[in-house]
């Protein structure tokens, strides 16, 4: 499995893959996930793998096992119409054997003609909201000189925070800004509203979310912004990394109020400039919805990305048609982490 990621995996997917390995593989609180490999039998190597790794979503509330498609990598010369269908065909026919109400992911360009081949229901590209904080990001992108990237500074700078509608939102009194160094039980009562909403989203809890982004860690690389009420629940949180001096929110969940929400994304903004990100991007999808609304309110750019939603539903049940209907989910970077 370690070979056939280096081989075939870009680096900056690849990270630290022993790390990765522990993780999924022998660490996850839901299992191991059904792994395959192929073999070229007259080398005697393996040159091709997939996996499904087990998951739980809320499917209008109600909890259901479901799996993430990933570690799908085939060695050069053995692609086209080599191993990568019967690999994926042995992964999505284990979902019966283990449970499991479907498989989901967004896959890339080359693996999503696979996919679709062997069943996946192609869910539309997901949406990618930014919000651009420093000017730097922009001059990168299109590649000015160094004149115009102090120009940028001191002339677009000031105004990017001028104009921005989290210098005009107060923190209401009863709320006091946390960073929580791990999930509890303050957590449970917005985790209730958000599977309230009607909608597919992963399942959340203590358990799961600390393994998840490896809280408690000092070399963790997943940061946590909460909101916490005089009752001492959390009313609101997202959970976000840097890369590339881009704050990447993975996951926000808010009671479903504006008040709330606003709060949220205004604090997660100033913290962000303390910190001197030159952005914030989110990806999202589903319907439009507050959520949505909000980020747009505070003047988060919305972009297609290439990528999109995959999802393998078996049957003709009702719950099977439910997954394959974009507007029911609420998928967000957290609900797919590999």
């Amino acid at each position: 499995m370690l070979a056939l990621g280096y081989r075939n995996l870009p680096p900056a997917i690849q990270g630290d893959r022993e790390a990765r390995y522990s993780k999924y593989f022998e660490d996850s609180p839901l299992g191991p996930p059904a792994f395959f490999l192929a073999r070229d039998n007259e080398a005697d190597a393996f040159v091709g793998m997939a996996a499904i790794f087990p998951t739980q979503l809320r499917v209008f509330g109600e909890l259901v096992p479901a799996a993430v498609a990933g570690e799908f990598a085939v060695d050069d010369g053995h692609r086209g119409l080599g191993p990568a269908i019967p690999l994926q065909r042995a992964a999505v026919g284990a979902l019966g054997e283990r449970g499991l109400s479907c498989a989901y992911g967004y896959p890339n360009e080359y693996s999503a003609p696979i996919t679709k081949r062997v069943g996946y229901a192609d869910l539309g590209p997901l949406i990618r909201y930014v919000k651009v904080l420093r000017s730097r990001i922009l001059v990168e992108r299109y590649r000015r000189g160094r004149i115009v990237a102090g120009l940028g500074r001191v002339l677009a700078d000031p105004l990017l925070s001028i104009v921005s509608r989290e210098r005009l939102q107060r923190r209401p009194r009863d709320l006091r800004v946390e960073r929580p160094g791990a999930f509890d039980d303050r957590f449970s009562g917005v985790w209730e509203s958000l599977w309230q909403q009607g909608t597919i989203t992963s399942e959340r809890n203590p358990a799961l979310l600390n393994w998840k982004y490896e809280m408690g860690r000092e070399a963790g690389i997943y940061r946590v912004l909460a909101l916490v009420g005089a009752d001492e629940q959390v009313a609101a949180y997202a959970v976000y990394r840097v890369r590339n001096d881009i704050r990447h929110v993975v996951d926000i969940v808010s009671q479903p109020t504006a008040g709330v929400l606003d709060a949220l994304l205004a604090e997660l903004i100033r913290d962000a400039r303390r910190e001197k990100t030159v952005a914030i991007s989110l990806i999202h999808l589903g319907a439009a919805g507050l959520l949505t609304e909000r980020l747009r309110a505070f003047g988060f750019a919305r972009r297609t990305e290439d990528s999109s939603l995959h999802v393998f539903a078996p049957g003709e049940s009702e719950l099977d048609k439910a997954l394959v209907e974009r507007e029911n989910w609420n998928f967000l970077n957290a609900d797919a982490d590999l």
